[in-house]
């Protein structure tokens, strides 16, 4: 195996199972959104968009070691995934607008911990649905001949 396929591969198990936690909130808010199930909703949907961002990092040559270096650091995860091709349009200010409000309690963990939440939280569907977009754009760089790789 080459080591080009190892990456494509490594990228799209990633993304695989960001798709796994992105059906495992989208479950969970078709049975109801109350309150006491907001913060693990969130923290499925931050992590799978944390996941999805990190196949496109994967699948352009950063190892696990950096990877798990990077940590839950959403907008830096965007950033590196962008430097690596990801293209969020045409929904990319819906994608921003919920990674941005994710990003400090996703960061803190606090929506994975019993801790006092200060930060809003965006609208579930509109979490749902920026989440199937970056989903769907990460899919496509994957799948693109030409994406960038580490350098």
């Amino acid at each position: 195996m080459t080591v080009t396929t190892w990456m494509s591969r490594r990228g799209r198990r990633y993304l695989d199972r960001a798709r796994a936690y992105g059906r495992a909130a989208a479950a969970l808010a078709s049975v109801g959104m109350v309150e006491d199930v907001r913060p693990p909703f969130f923290m499925l949907i931050a992590h799978a968009m944390e996941l999805s961002l990190k196949a496109v990092i994967a699948g352009g040559g950063v190892d696990d070691e950096r990877l798990i270096i990077i940590g839950h650091d959403l907008p830096l995860c965007l950033r590196l995934a962008g430097d690596r091709g990801l293209d969020l349009e045409p929904s990319g200010r819906q994608i921003e607008a919920v990674l941005d409000a994710l990003a400090m309690p996703h960061l803190a963990q606090t929506l994975r911990y019993p801790a006092h939440l200060s930060w809003p939280l965006p609208e579930p569907q509109s979490a749902l649905d920026a989440l199937d977009s970056l989903l769907a754009r990460v899919a496509d760089v994957l799948e693109s001949p030409h994406r960038p790789t580490l350098n």
